[in-house]
């Protein structure tokens, strides 16, 4: 299981390093800060902004092919494969003598 891409040796391995540096006093006091920070982060109206940006830009392929029919010409090809084959040969000529 990863978050935001660490691992949870990773994630350890900073935990670890942060309780070395700050102590345990401030490492408590640190982490509260931290996750107040974040907690505003996604609460706040950039964190949607940055969400819907990133839904739209996963979804932009799809878009992209639906806007150019290339959805409607990929079922026709895979409902006829004969017409698959006009439009690309085989590649050997063995395959073509099979």
């Amino acid at each position: 299981m990863e978050i935001l891409g660490i691992g949870p040796l990773e994630f350890l391995l900073i935990v670890l390093l942060a309780l070395i540096i700050l102590g345990p006093k401030d490492l408590q006091k640190t982490g509260k800060a931290i996750g107040h920070e974040l907690n505003k982060l996604v609460k706040s109206d950039v964190w949607k902004t940055v969400r819907q940006a990133s839904d739209k830009v996963k979804d932009l392929p799809t878009e992209l092919m639906r806007s150019a029919e290339l959805e409607d010409l990929k079922k026709s090809l895979e409902d006829s494969p004969e017409e698959a084959k006009k439009i690309a040969p085989p590649k050997h000529e063995e395959e073509a003598h099979e």
